[in-house]
């Protein structure tokens, strides 16, 4: 039932609303598949799930293995590093007391044997070397080196002054380089920005006198060094300790990479912990973040008795060997399925994603975790928690989305091979009806209320379909739990101005409460400039007006905001009741273009060797700064 209402419902939307997929020059022929897609381990190919995560209201990041039906869970893994921070001691004082680090360079940096280059000059050449490498002191050249063409592998960059990444080459992120070594073996690299941050590296790794102490046992202990107390070397001791800082960023990201984590639980004991695993850094330094709190440590015996009642058959789950351990269980469910497969038999290039909770039984076998007597629906899915699903979508090119869901973000890539797209969102309460009858006035019934997150797609580069304003983009998003009638802005021309709807049953399955609904849409401004003449899209925010009208017993109070952002204008309207809320956005009257478009530019800005570079409307250099 819900499969068919969302389906159908978004289908007949979709036809009406503001969709666009102007030709492109590789435009193809998309033909999705009309089964539900498996996931990539168990059948590798161009269509496929390939991963999903969760991530918790903390923001630690939660990797999930698919389990075929019958098939028992994988054992929990042992952690492959144990992550634990390291002291600076220098003349016997401690400088840095929270510098959080692998074990493999925690070995090399307490080694009392570190010798630490500056590799900055043979960054973009064939004799930089890698990891492994040996290096021969007459010589001065390594036995194993950096391949030219991996220079021009894209990467991730982090720019400190924007505080943002942004995708660039390697030669063109990475200018400078510090190499760690022990008996002339490079033991790990870390790669800087500039030539001048690794310079500095190797004055605060080498300064005479500076002295490096593992930090492990004492943080098992909750504790670390007071910065400025002293060392002692012949007893290992410090004069004064404190409780410890786990950064967020570690228990953030430890799941996901293999640690374990010092001071916590998950911790590997010292004897499991003296085999590092070492393993190709190309990052910089891990910085000092002491300003950080530990999140607290998950509860494993918190276990709230299932409320769910097996629904249809599935063919696996998408889970993890803690699950409850990690506090995931709580609201009934013991994994994910993730339906990903076009909308109906009648649509090639649409995707729709489903994310459904799952019930796993005594025989392995996973089910819909359905409501107790009403096991066709799923019962809800949590709300605090974010789902990241991967896609393999052969040559498809997402264009307009429509997301039941927040925060919903869709990330395209592109391997070569094949396409894909990332969706990330979480799970909205969904009013569901029984009948499009109770979507109507105000006395229709949810059957039932559900946490739902589902997302459909459609390509921008078919061949064989195109929607909407000639013109037009197509990189439009949506989203609203009002799946019933749930549509995109269908364009007037005569006013100038969107309309759009969103439906659901005026009361919840108590008959009693009445149902809120919310939606979002985002435009691209280039799209706003064609069909409004909006060419400044600094005016969005103030130009543009969205009204709000329901049926006869409705209320109109809601909220509502307009943004530009990143080249999109972004409207958010909350708070209506339903059923039939109808939706308008458009020019406001006596409008008046600005006469300026406010372009914002970039200028350089020096102090002595440091170099910051300001964008703004109207860039100005920080204090003690001066402009180049």
């Amino acid at each position: 039932m819900k499969k068919k209402l969302i389906a159908g419902a978004s289908s007949l939307a979709l036809l009406a609303g503001l969709i666009t997929a102007a030709n492109p020059a590789s435009a193809a022929t998309i033909r999705l598949p009309k089964s539900a897609m498996n996931a990539c381990v168990v059948q590798n190919g161009i269509y496929c799930i390939e991963s999903v995560t969760l991530t918790t209201a903390s923001g630690q990041k939660i990797p999930l293995t698919y389990v075929q039906s019958g098939q028992e869970v994988p054992a929990k893994k042992t952690p492959t590093d144990f992550f634990a921070p390291v002291a600076k001691v220098v003349n016997g004082k401690v400088e840095w007391n929270d510098w959080w680090m692998s074990q493999y360079q925690r070995d090399v940096l307490t080694s009392g044997k570190m010798v630490v280059l500056d590799g900055s000059s043979l960054m973009g050449t064939a004799n930089h070397p890698e990891q492994g490498a040996k290096y021969d002191p007459a010589k001065k050249t390594f036995d194993l080196n950096k391949p030219l063409d991996s220079y021009s592998y894209p990467t991730q960059c982090w720019d400190n002054t924007t505080k943002k990444s942004s995708e660039k080459t390697f030669g063109d992120c990475f200018k400078g380089s510090t190499i760690f070594m022990i008996d002339n073996e490079v033991r790990f690299i870390w790669f800087n920005q500039t030539a001048a941050e690794a310079a500095q590296q190797v004055i605060n790794m080498t300064a005479k006198g500076t002295t490096w102490v593992d930090l492990s046992d004492l943080s098992a202990l909750q504790q670390r060094p007071v910065r400025g107390t002293t060392y002692d070397a012949a007893t290992k001791t410090f004069k004064e300790t404190e409780g410890i800082i786990i950064p967020i960023w570690v228990t953030r990201d430890a799941l996901v990479n293999g640690w374990a984590v010092a001071g916590t639980a998950a911790a590997v004991p010292a004897a499991a912990a003296a085999t590092p695993v070492a393993a190709t850094d190309t990052s910089t330094a891990a910085v000092s973040t002491s300003a950080d709190v530990a999140p607290m440590a998950p509860d494993a015996v918190t276990i709230v008795n299932s409320p769910a009642e097996a629904g249809r058959a599935l063919v696996g789950r998408w889970t993890n060997p803690d699950w409850q351990g990690l506090n995931l269980g709580a609201l009934g469910y013991d994994g994910l399925y993730v339906e990903a497969k076009t909308p109906n038999e009648f649509v090639s290039s649409w995707l729709m994603v489903d994310v459904l909770p799952t019930l796993t039984g005594a025989d392995k076998k996973p089910s819909l975790a359905g409501q107790v007597g009403n096991k066709a629906y799923a019962i809800s899915l949590d709300s605090d928690i974010s789902v990241s699903v991967k896609v393999r979508v052969g040559e498809m090119q997402t264009g307009v989305v429509i997301a039941v869901g927040n925060s919903i973000t869709i990330t395209p890539e592109s391997t070569g091979e094949y396409n894909a797209i990332t969706m990330t969102g979480t799970p909205v309460t969904v009013p569901l009806a029984k009948s499009a009858v109770d979507c109507t006035g105000e006395s229709g019934v949810a059957k039932a209320n559900v946490r739902q997150l589902q997302m459909i797609t459609l390509a921008s580069n078919d061949d064989t379909s195109s929607f909407g304003v000639e013109g037009t983009s197509g990189g439009m998003y949506v989203a609203s739990n009002g799946v019933c009638k749930l549509s995109t802005p269908v364009w007037n021309e005569t006013e100038k101005a969107f309309t759009w709807s969103a439906a659901a049953p005026h009361f919840a399955p108590d008959g009693v409460t009445v149902n809120k609904g919310f939606y979002k849409a985002v435009i691209p401004t280039a799209d706003a400039a064609l069909l409004w003449g909006l060419t400044n899209p600094n005016d969005a925010a103030t130009a543009l007006e969205v009204s709000l009208t329901t049926e006869a017993g409705g209320t109109a109070a809601f909220l509502k905001s307009i943004s530009v952002k990143n080249g999109k204008i972004i409207i958010d309207v909350s708070g209506f009741e339903y059923s039939r809320p109808k939706l308008k956005i458009g020019i406001k009257k006596g409008y008046k273009p600005s006469a300026k478009i406010l372009n914002k530019t970039t200028i350089t800005c020096v102090k002595g060797k440091a170099i910051k570079k300001i964008t703004a409307v109207k860039p100005t250099c920080p204090a003690g700064y001066k402009k180049k």
